[in-house]
């Protein structure tokens, strides 16, 4: 069968959803005051209108348009827009850090920007890194919907007419272990990505979702789904309160959301403190982190007539596998005794190998690495329709992340993991987070969930002291609440015991503590382990120790 353009530009779904649901509503804004609700037909003529509004300003196919506009109904309006045009928007998280985010518009040189008054104001202050863009539009939140309205008479009726290999976004990566990275998705990518959500996680047209991240909400009116945008700033989730939180899921009667750990602890605790049930709730994706099986099991009792489902993946290739709460169940013990966190098994169409440690690129055809067997750990190699083939202008992190064995392109995760006896997918950690010791190589997930499972521990961090390859172990501690020194004593004299006897091998001599580990901006769930390295091996090299 040959592809079909509805296949094609990701645009043409919204079409589809507007014309088979058009007075279901789109966009909900739960914040008083804010934009009133959008139904499907209202959002597709919006997005009519405001193409056509860009088309006026220049905006044309193949422009590359830095995005920077505030998450909600600004995003998914102007992105389904640019799709709409064929033109390509670059959606880089500004939470990163100026210099970062600076350095990603340099590397990618849009030829256009589209965004709020202040990041115009940014492009004065810093012109190299903005030298590239020709075209501008400014979005003001009061002036942009009446500014677009003025263009309904001159709509454009149909999306551009793109091959499902063309470049339809270049998404940038958090920067959690590396430097941030554009991934370019391909319109058959995100197609991908949307028939594996219709079939593999049943989601479907009439559902409503939460959404607590603004990029996953893109898929939403792909999908024929209500999205619900709730009272809080999506770039600091630990700041939610989850009181307005789980009133908004009762209110709006949600079937469906995607959140990061952080979340779904907020809700858990509200929940179970309240004795409320969330009975409405199909599933509730939990990603961007490990969850402690202790909040998977315990959201699953939340919602009665759903799942808590933990789908794995990364920018670059998502999802690739899944679990949920009854195989985390089963593990439970398992997973909380360091043995890796429960990634489910491989979605169909997908594959998921596991090939030698190395931090040198893979060879590809005859002399690609040979998979290693059940059980043994290494990295996590995966390829599929929903698995990007490049970065953006970077062909050597390109080059060292993709390989052929052959017959399938793959994608290094620069995970370690390994298949379980039940066919379990496992992950150990990230591969430049794992720590060569005195006694052997140390995962980041061997240790942190058993201290994760102490009472009086929020979260802990695995970290190598010193600046050779062999390093000392250290485990840094958020503790869940203020402790007097006393208290501190003994909860370091359990973590310490706890390790003795959970992790024999290895020898810890250091535990230390934190009022809050940095963690990255998108999910706030991400440790930056690297960072916390740096610093603790500074302090300790003003108060010498041994590596022996």
């Amino acid at each position: 069968m040959g592809t079909t353009r509805l296949e094609q530009n990701i645009a043409l779904h919204l079409a589809n959803a507007a014309r088979h649901s058009p007075d279901q509503a789109a966009i909900i804004t739960a914040k008083n005051g804010q934009l009133k609700p959008r139904s499907f037909q209202d959002l597709y003529k919006d997005v009519q209108s405001c193409s056509s509004f860009l088309k006026a300003k220049g905006i044309s196919k193949g422009d590359q348009v830095l995005l920077a506009v505030k998450p909600g109904y600004q995003l998914i309006l102007i992105s389904f827009s640019l799709f709409f045009l064929g033109a390509i928007p670059i959606i880089i998280d500004p939470g990163m850090g100026l210099s970062s985010f600076l350095r990603c518009i340099k590397n990618t040189q849009p030829s256009a920007l589209i965004g709020i008054p202040l990041m115009h104001i940014i492009g004065k202050f810093f012109p190299s890194n903005f030298r590239s863009i020709q075209k501008k539009v400014i979005v003001r939140s009061n002036k942009f919907l009446k500014q677009i309205e003025e263009h309904k008479d001159k709509v454009i009726e149909t999306p551009e007419n793109s091959q499902g290999n063309e470049v339809a976004a270049i998404v940038f990566t958090s920067g959690s272990t590396g430097p941030p990275k554009g991934v370019v998705y391909t319109h058959k990518v995100f197609n991908a990505q949307i028939n594996h959500l219709k079939n593999d996680f049943e989601i479907k047209n009439g559902e409503i979702d939460l959404a607590t991240l603004p990029i996953f909400a893109l898929f939403n009116p792909a999908l024929g789904v209500t999205s619900v945008i709730p009272n809080m700033n999506p770039r600091k989730p630990s700041s939610a309160d989850p009181e307005i939180i789980v009133r908004t899921i009762q209110e709006f009667d949600v079937t469906t959301s995607f959140a990061s750990p952080v979340i779904g602890e907020k809700i858990f605790s509200f929940c179970k403190s309240q004795n409320i049930s969330l009975p409405k709730i199909n599933r509730f994706f939990l990603a961007g982190a490990p969850s402690h099986p202790n909040l998977i099991c315990g959201l699953s009792k939340m919602i009665p007539n759903g799942k808590v489902i933990i789908p794995y993946g990364a920018t670059e290739a998502l999802p690739i596998s899944a679990a949920n709460n009854i195989d985390v169940s089963k593990l439970r013990q398992d997973i909380a005794q360091g043995n890796g966190s429960c990634l489910g098994r491989v979605l169909h169409g997908n594959t998921a190998r596991i090939f030698p440690i190395t931090f040198s690129p893979f060879d590809s055809g005859e002399n690609c690495p040979k998979e290693l067997p059940q059980g043994e750990v290494g990295e996590i190699c995966v390829s599929g329709s929903v698995v990007s083939k490049e970065y953006f202008r970077m062909p050597g992190a390109t080059f060292d992340s993709k390989f052929n064995d052959g017959k399938l392109n793959f994608h290094r995760m620069g995970d370690l993991g390994y298949y379980d006896n039940n066919g379990f997918l496992r992950f150990l950690g990230r591969k430049a987070e794992r720590i060569q010791t005195i006694n052997g190589p140390l995962e980041t997930e061997r240790c942190e969930p058993v201290i994760n499972a102490i009472k009086g521990v929020s979260r802990s961090a695995l970290i190598g002291l010193g600046k050779e390859r062999i390093k000392e172990p250290c485990l840094v501690v958020e503790l869940s609440e203020k402790k007097t020194k006393g208290d501190t004593r003994l909860l370091y004299n359990k973590i310490i015991n706890e390790l003795k006897a959970r992790l024999p091998q290895f020898t810890f001599k250091h535990v230390v503590f934190e009022n809050s580990l940095p963690v990255d901006s998108r999910h706030n769930a991400k440790i930056h382990r690297l960072a916390l390295a740096k610093k603790w091996t500074k302090r300790f090299a003003k108060k010498p120790f041994s590596l022996s």
